[in-house]
């Protein structure tokens, strides 16, 4: 029995496994390369020549530009209708190799250009920024650049649009296209970014990851190693030591009469699920037959049903079953099999079982005793005949 529902547990997760393991691995392809990126740390932008710079993850001493060449407006609509409109990111025309590599030097050095992103929240910072650059451009004072900022990022290529502002921007100060060609890189450094998205995005995606494929391998191991069946395990040694053998052989010879329902002679066992229940049917105490209809616009489009069980601890439990020819099924063995329980649905029923459940159990206890003392009446008590309180078998 347990190798069986081993083995019907590992078919039923397998499909979970397969997508968690699929889509880690997607993940992982996509967002894994970034990942080592970030772990291996940026290289020092200053350090970089012009031809070095494509793709790098960088740090670098942001104190001086010579201007912003785009900006990226954010729009807020309500209804369709444009309510606001706010900066989110300004792009700057910023030195490649940092100033300190064209000023120390007695070399007649072209100066080289990179684009700069610089999200909102850098704003003020910036600003300072750009008022000292436009001091330093007058004065040539280094004292002016009293303000700096440390920033972190990977070169990204501009993409048409971008680029087309960055040339208009060198445009208008005179460069020739063989100059912008040589001497201002196609890249821009986007801050707090990797190529896949923002950092925090990036580790996120991988931590996802790998949460996803530990939960694969933990899946994987607990239906090889019977963890799915561990609670009907504990369930049924709980009801004494040689109950596993005979539920073993119940569950062999036991009947079908929904796929993943079993009823033997003294037990029902649910492997509709991943997971294996068991209920002893000397411990059934209520059963009856449960119709939801589902509706769209007041029409009814669907039918479920399901067995609500309830054992001697007043327990709920809910069999899903595909009919109502299925329900009538179980609903028909149970009675046969369990001659203390009570089956059918009513309100009176369900006020005794909730209200006054000695009485419940009282009214159980007779109908096991006039069984037992009777065997001829046995088909009296199974269906309407057997429930004075009520003989609607439906919660509808």
């Amino acid at each position: 029995m347990l190798q069986k529902l081993k083995s019907a547990s590992l078919k039923k997760v397998m499909p979970w496994i397969i997508v968690l393991s699929v889509a880690a691995a997607g993940l992982l392809i996509y967002f894994g390369p970034d990942f080592i990126t970030w772990v291996k740390g940026p290289v020092t932008f200053e350090d970089l020549s012009i031809d070095e710079i494509e793709g790098q993850y960088v740090t670098m001493t942001f104190e001086l530009t010579f201007g912003t060449y785009a900006t990226e407006v954010t729009t807020t609509t309500r209804n369709g209708v444009k309510v606001s409109e706010t900066d989110s990111i300004q792009y700057h025309a910023v030195l490649v190799g940092g100033l300190d590599r064209y000023i120390n030097t007695d070399e007649d050095i072209y100066w080289e250009f990179v684009g700069l992103a610089v999200p909102s929240r850098y704003f003020d910072t910036a600003k300072i920024i750009d008022g000292n650059s436009d001091d330093f451009f007058e004065t040539y004072d280094l004292r002016s650049l009293d303000t700096s900022m440390q920033v972190t990022g990977q070169l990204l290529p501009m993409e048409d649009e971008m680029l087309r502002h960055y040339r208009a921007f060198f445009d208008e100060a005179d460069y020739t296209a063989e100059e912008f060609r040589n001497h201002c890189s196609p890249y821009y450094i986007k801050i707090d970014h990797l190529k896949r998205g923002h950092v925090d995005f990036v580790l996120t995606m991988n931590a996802l990851a790998v949460i996803l494929f530990l939960m694969a391998i933990y899946m994987l191991i607990k239906a090889l190693t019977g963890g799915y069946q561990r609670k009907l395990v504990k369930a049924l040694k709980a009801l004494g030591e040689m109950e596993l053998e005979r539920a073993d052989a119940d569950y062999e010879t036991a009947s079908e009469p929904a796929k993943g329902i079993r009823i033997g002679r003294s037990y029902l066992f649910d492997c509709s699920g991943t997971k294996t229940d068991v209920f002893a049917l000397r411990q059934v105490a209520w059963a009856y037959t449960s119709r939801v209809n589902h509706q769209q616009y007041g029409r009814t489009v669907s039918t479920s049903y399901s067995i609500i069980l309830y054992t001697e601890d007043k327990k709920q439990h809910s069999l899903a079953m595909p009919s109502q020819t299925a329900c009538d099924q179980l609903i028909e063995d149970l009675s046969r099999k369990c001659p203390a329980g009570i089956f059918g649905y009513s309100d009176q029923l369900r006020d005794l079982f909730h209200k006054n459940y000695d009485e419940f159990t009282r009214l159980r206890r007779q109908k096991e005793a006039e069984i037992n003392q009777t065997q001829g009446f046995a088909n009296a008590f199974s269906g309407q005949g057997q429930n004075p309180y009520g003989s609607d078998p439906y919660n509808v």
